[in-house]
């Protein structure tokens, strides 16, 4: 699906999205894809997971993994405080549903995006990496992005070891 048809796309559905921060910059996501916003809890460290994987966590009972966004953007850590958040969602992985968190800075308002608001994701100068990008919309104004979360959560991505991305760099460097 080419820009021009995911901006199609993200106005036809529902047109409410909860806007929240990423190190500073304003993101946001479709409100139906939120099934819960909840405090920073206790997460435990995964060994060997990216460090986008920023731990699991206990949600009543069921072990969820919870993603730094600003790790995934801009490799930085959200620093914790008393605003930062963590989104819940869940998505259809093979099939099955998985339930995964996002750390956020904080959460800013749900807003209603008319349709022709939306435009196409530029092809660069977003500051994040273009596949995670759903559209753009303009609201009061200003530019929010809106995200793809099957790509900011690609399963396949997120699983990959930490110690299988420094041996695929250091055959990099080996080969030049």
């Amino acid at each position: 699906m080419d820009n021009a048809e995911q901006a199609a796309d993200t106005a036809a559905g529902n047109d409410q999205y909860l806007t929240f921060r990423v190190l500073g910059e304003q993101y946001a996501v479709n409100i139906l894809d939120i099934k819960e916003i909840i405090e920073v809890t206790q997460m435990t460290r995964v060994p060997m997971a990216l460090a986008a994987v920023r731990g699991v966590m206990n949600l009543r009972g069921n072990v969820a993994p919870v993603i730094d966004l600003a790790e995934r953007f801009h490799a930085t850590s959200t620093q914790v405080d008393r605003r930062t958040v963590i989104l819940v969602v869940q998505l259809e992985v093979e099939g099955e549903r998985q339930v995964m968190g996002m750390l956020a800075e904080e959460v800013n308002e749900i807003v209603e995006i008319e349709a022709d608001h939306f435009q196409p994701a530029p092809e660069f100068g977003a500051g994040i990496r273009q596949s995670f990008i759903r559209s753009m919309a303009q609201v009061d104004g200003k530019f929010i992005v809106l995200l793809d979360l099957s790509q900011v959560l690609n399963i396949d991505e997120l699983s990959t070891h930490h110690e299988d991305v420094e041996s695929a760099t250091v055959m990099e460097v080996s080969v030049d």
